[in-house]
């Protein structure tokens, strides 16, 4: 705890109105502190779930299958399905995904009628099934009759021209043919929906596509995502968000200085005051942010900041659900400009990993992706995140 009196010592020389004035003006610093790693709160180790949109997305539903034993359920919001790019930063852009924004190197490639399209679905859930059993066999991930108990909520756009509601379609029967009751899916779906978050806090108009990708759909997301997620609770209701419930912790504790990870140096938690208490018992979900919604990705001079930390709407539900919500985030990077020759390391736009920039070679190893395994560093350095948090305090 902060030693206001500490505070007061040096400054009653000073007249008193500008000692105030001036412990005041410090304050706020000194009581921001960045956690040096995520606190042991002993939550529920059988109730971590996740969700996220876009490459959030594909994240949400990468860590979901390669940690299925250790969660209980996911939501994919404008995703595909698991290892849809295959380790190809070409098939990320042109198939499994179609950049807002096109770069110089995407704008050759629709020059040359390369433009983005989607196939029909059953071609990436072939791969998918064939991806995943070709890690489970390797054991990279966990064995995925896990995910037979797990619950999933799915959100697609009809006016999402970035990912195709097809690929969500896919998700959908990729889950069904891995053995997931149809009854444990639901599939959210809006006709007017653009390429983004909804949240009744947003501002931006329901079929916009453009940044800050959070829209006013009529849909509290967050909401309806976590209700599913955790069923048997009818009368949870939105709370109000405490500011002072939001800490800023260090990512770098977790991330392996060996390999390249684009992981932030840091990230954030939300903590209901109920969850700090001892035995308090609270549920975890982890969300994660989509491309161009990290902290720093920079519109501009500009950057993101905590707009989807804050307005996406997971902290009101957290207060009254005592839930414990980890905003795990991923920096821009591109030190060498290469997207279609070299992507590696090559995440301009602050985007998860579901093609390969964090390996030099992924588009040798497509039948059993490696940004999708357990020893990906962005999925390992996430659990490392999770397993702090279940300890015992």
């Amino acid at each position: 705890m902060t030693d206001h009196l500490a505070l007061w010592r040096p400054w009653r020389a000073l007249p008193r109105w500008l000692a105030i004035l001036l412990i005041s003006l410090m304050l706020p610093a000194v009581q921001a502190q960045v956690l040096s790693r995520l606190p042991a709160l002993g939550l529920q180790p059988d109730a971590v779930t996740v969700s996220g949109l876009s490459s959030g997305a594909y994240m949400a539903g990468q860590f979901e299958v390669a940690y299925s034993a250790s969660l209980s359920g996911a939501a994919v919001l404008a995703g595909g399905p698991y290892g849809c790019s295959r380790g190809s930063v070409s098939t990320a852009m042109f198939n499994c995904s179609c950049p807002a924004d096109q770069n110089f190197a995407l704008d050759v490639a629709h020059a040359f009628g390369g433009g983005c399209q989607v196939f029909n679905p059953d071609v990436y859930l072939v791969f998918s099934q064939n991806a995943v059993a070709g890690n489970a066999k390797a054991h990279a991930i966990d064995d995925t009759f896990h995910l037979k108990s797990h619950r999933v909520w799915l959100f697609s756009g009809g006016q999402d021209h970035v990912v195709d509601p097809q690929l969500v379609s896919a998700v959908q029967k990729f889950y069904e043919r891995l053995g997931v009751p149809l009854a444990q899916i639901h599939r959210e779906a809006n006709s007017q929906a653009g390429h983004g978050f909804p949240s009744p806090q947003a501002s931006q108009a329901c079929s916009l596509t453009h940044t800050p990708f959070l829209t006013q759909c009529n849909l509290d997301a967050a909401g309806e995502l976590l209700k599913w997620l955790y069923p048997g609770t009818p009368d949870w209701q939105a709370g109000t968000a405490d500011e002072g419930s939001l800490k800023q912790f260090k990512q770098t504790p977790y991330d392996d200085k060996k390999v390249f990870s684009s992981l932030d140096s840091t990230g954030w938690v939300y903590v209901p005051k109920a969850c700090e208490q001892a035995g308090a018992n609270c549920r975890l979900h982890v969300a994660f942010h989509g491309c161009e919604q990290g902290q720093s990705f920079k519109t501009g001079r500009q950057k993101f900041g905590l707009q989807f930390v804050k307005e996406a709407g997971y902290n009101r539900w957290a207060e009254a659900g005592r839930m414990v919500i980890l905003y795990p985030q991923v920096k821009p990077s591109d030190p060498k400009g290469r997207a279609l020759t070299d992507p590696y390391r090559f995440n301009p736009k602050g985007c998860w990993d579901f093609w390969g920039y964090t390996e030099k070679f992924a588009a040798l190893n497509p039948a059993a992706p490696n940004f999708a395994k357990q020893s990906a560093p962005q999925l390992k350095a996430v659990k490392a995140m999770i397993d702090d948090l279940l300890k015992g305090p």
